[in-house]
């Protein structure tokens, strides 16, 4: 069988796409993990803790002895629907987000108590209390909640 030159070409061109995707995506998976050697150096995995849900709303119970009664502490709060990251950074104060990274959609398990910044352990990034990307490859900041507290009861709409 005779390959005329036009043919010739466009064969050799899709084998070289063929050999190059391969060599494309390692790169592109690979510079996710370049410089950071431990994503979760100086922070602790949060604590857990179970909430309710209903309609929209989880609530949970705060009182000495749930992990997050002190000011400057930070738990994971799980309930059938989801996770929350929720803080306690002042009296009466809480913050509510989504435990989903908004880089590659790892769940945040870390808190860095020191710098009040959760963690992904999966690629390094760092957001502040507020939700907000402090160190990438974050793209874009995590989904803020409205919390309330009052009678050792945390209620959070998550809509």
């Amino acid at each position: 069988m005779k390959i005329n030159r036009r043919d010739f070409f466009k064969k050799a061109g899709q084998g070289a796409i063929v050999l190059a995707v391969p060599a494309i995506a390692s790169s592109i998976l690979e510079s996710c993990n370049n410089n950071i050697t431990n994503p979760t150096s100086n922070s602790a995995s949060l604590a857990n803790v179970n909430g309710t849900y209903a309609n929209g709303i989880v609530k949970l119970t705060v009182n000495s002895s749930s992990p997050l009664s002190k000011t400057g502490t930070a738990a994971m709060v799980n309930f059938p629907n989801g996770q929350l990251l929720v803080d306690h950074p002042s009296a009466n104060t809480f913050n509510a987000l989504s435990a989903v990274c908004t880089h590659a959609g790892c769940l945040i398990t870390n808190f860095d108590s020191g710098s009040s910044q959760f963690v992904c352990p999966c690629h390094g990034s760092r957001y502040d209390v507020n939700g907000n990307v402090v160190s990438g490859p974050a793209p874009s900041p995590l989904q803020k909640y409205q919390a309330q507290f009052a009678s050792d009861t945390l209620t959070v709409n998550v809509g």
